[in-house]
C-alpha cells in the first residue's frame, strides 16, 4: 500500500476534551481526523476503497500488537448481506468464548451498526468494534482493533477521534 500524504495536513485541533492531536485524511469522498502519531494507507482497486489507519506499535508488529482501523467502501451488491455478517461474527464470538455485543452508534450523521467483542487469544487480551453502514448504494465498515494485550480502553479515545469526524461527500 502507498501512504497517502496529499491526503493529510498536519491539524493540532484538539477533539471532544481528550487532546488529542490529529491529522485529516480526505480523499475518494470519505474524510477523518486521526491522531497525529498514528500512519495512514490506502488502496482503491475495482471500486472498493481500504485504509489503513495504526499506531506505530502495530505497524512495527506486523498487526500483532498495538491499535489501528480498518476502513472500507464498498459498491452495494446483492451479495453483500450486512445483517448476516454481522450476526455470524457476533455467533463465532461467542462461540470462541469471547464477549459479544451490537448496537447502534452515531457516524457520518447515520445511526449505524456496531458489533463489538473482547477476549484473550493466544493468552493475549484483543478487542474489536466494527461499526457498518449505508449510504447511497454504498456500503461502509469500520474496523477498530487493539491486539497483544493493548488496554482497549486507553485506545477508545482514539478511536472515537475518527468516529466524531468521520464525514461522507
Amino acid at each position: 500500500m502507498v501512504i497517502m500524504s496529499s491526503g493529510c495536513t498536519n491539524n493540532q485541533n484538539q477533539t471532544n476534551q481528550s487532546q488529542i492531536p490529529t491529522k485529516t485524511y480526505a480523499a475518494g469522498g470519505i474524510s477523518f481526523k486521526y491522531p497525529d502519531t498514528w500512519n495512514v494507507t490506502s488502496a482503491n482497486n475495482d471500486n472498493v476503497t481500504q485504509i489503513i489507519t495504526a499506531d506505530t506499535q502495530f505497524i512495527n508488529s506486523n498487526s500483532t500488537k498495538g491499535s489501528g482501523v480498518l476502513i472500507l467502501k464498498l459498491p452495494k451488491t446483492t451479495n453483500i448481506n450486512m445483517s448476516q455478517a454481522r450476526q455470524e461474527i457476533l455467533n463465532q464470538a461467542k462461540q470462541s468464548g469471547k464477549n459479544a455485543s451490537s448496537g447502534t452508534v452515531k457516524i457520518a450523521g447515520l445511526t449505524a451498526s456496531v458489533t463489538s467483542y473482547n477476549g484473550t487469544v493466544n493468552g493475549t487480551f484483543e478487542s474489536a468494534k466494527i461499526i457498518d453502514f449505508e449510504k447511497n448504494n454504498t456500503l461502509y465498515l469500520l474496523l477498530f482493533v487493539t491486539v497483544g494485550g493493548v488496554n482497549a480502553t486507553a485506545a477508545q479515545p482514539y478511536f472515537d477521534v475518527i468516529i466524531n469526524s468521520f464525514k461522507i461527500e
